[in-house]
Order: structure tokens, then C-alpha cells, then sequence
């Protein structure tokens, strides 16, 4: 299971797909699998300040931005 979710989130590009990717994963309660990748994943989508292109990527960035310590403003 670790390989495929390592070869899913290389295969990701878009911000929006990595995102749904860590938020599928802390749902499923596995993500301590993967602390490693999902803290790259995370600071990139942190440092990369692009405006979300909808309200659904504004809102899981916004909610995992707060759960993985980064601030976001309200």
C-alpha cells in the first residue's frame, strides 16, 4: 500500500489532486504511514501562495494548512 500511495503522489502535479490525497488519507486514518511525504507535500502547497481556483481547494487548503500547524488566516 505504501508503494502505490508513493507512486500516486509523484504522479500528482496539481496541487488541488495532492491535496484531496493527504485529506483521503487522514480520513482513512493512515497518514502516519506517510508523515514524510505529506510534510513535502504541505510545504510545497504552504510556500506556493497561487490563489485556489474554487471553493472547495480554498477550503481543503485552508483546513489543512490549520491541522498541519501552518497559519492561515480566517
Amino acid at each position: 500500500m505504501k508503494q502505490d500511495v508513493k507512486q500516486m503522489e509523484e504522479g500528482f502535479n496539481e496541487r488541488l489532486a495532492q491535496m484531496e490525497l493527504v485529506g483521503s488519507l487522514q480520513r482513512l486514518e493512515v497518514s502516519y504511514h506517510f508523515e514524510k511525504e505529506i510534510e513535502v507535500v504541505m510545504d510545497s502547497i504552504f510556500k506556493d501562495n497561487k490563489e485556489c481556483e474554487n471553493l472547495h481547494s480554498a477550503a481543503l487548503r485552508f483546513r489543512l494548512s490549520r491541522q498541519h500547524g501552518y497559519r492561515a488566516s480566517p
